[in-house]
């Protein structure tokens, strides 16, 4: 096994929530807020990260480009059935990584804490909602929530334009597509995607940054 699949087995099993990869320093995990070092493995270098980088580009062009122009990147990755969010950018000339390890299950909407009108809104024929608040508040936790309760509860076709993707939903009681944004993806920008909905019929449109 390559060691960054390695250290994402080793997160898996701690149930960590947050990767951390840092070049001279030993792979960090968030574990009930704290950040524990993996001790079995010798602190990262730029060759190490640079390594890593090409293991989560897999050689895609466009994100490539992106990555050397912006000096930063939020894709996904999927290991093992398990989706990770990951943001790269570039310290003392050396990629960085943040990589969140997104749970596959999705808390009930009564598990929330959201007040009950939310969920009426979602039920209105036509209308605007926004989902706000300050990193880790739970936004994407709750923004998927609703889509999974409209999804067992209501017969729409809701589309995602997301970057990048986290949770994937299949279809129940309604038709669900998820396109992901950016460079050599589903779509390549948050305006193509809008414009292209206006031709898919969709009832419900969810447009999802980071």
């Amino acid at each position: 096994m390559i060691l960054i699949e390695s250290i994402i087995k080793q997160a898996i099993e701690k149930d960590a929530s947050d990767i951390h990869l840092i070049n001279g320093l030993k792979p960090m995990l968030r574990i009930a807020r704290a950040l524990v070092e993996i001790k079995e493995i010798d602190p990262l270098d730029e060759a190490t990260l640079y390594e890593i980088y090409d293991y989560i580009v897999k050689g895609n062009v466009e994100k490539n480009e992106e990555y050397m122009q912006k000096r930063r990147l939020d894709t996904s990755l999927v290991f093992e059935n398990v989706r990770l969010r990951v943001n790269s950018s570039f310290a003392d000339e050396a990629p960085i990584f943040t990589m969140r390890i997104i749970k596959d299950t999705l808390p009930a909407f009564e598990e929330l804490g959201v007040p009950e009108v939310v969920r009426t809104m979602t039920r209105q024929p036509q209308g605007l909602m926004l989902v706000t608040g300050k990193t880790n508040s739970g936004k994407t936790t709750t923004l998927n929530s609703l889509i999974d309760d409209i999804n067992q509860t209501q017969n729409k076709k809701i589309l995602t334009l997301e970057n990048p993707v986290e949770y994937r939903h299949q279809s129940k009681k309604s038709l669900i597509i998820q396109k992901e944004v950016g460079p050599g993806m589903d779509v390549p920008t948050f305006i193509d995607g809008v414009k292209n909905s206006l031709r898919e019929d969709c009832d419900i449109l969810v447009i999802r940054r980071n």
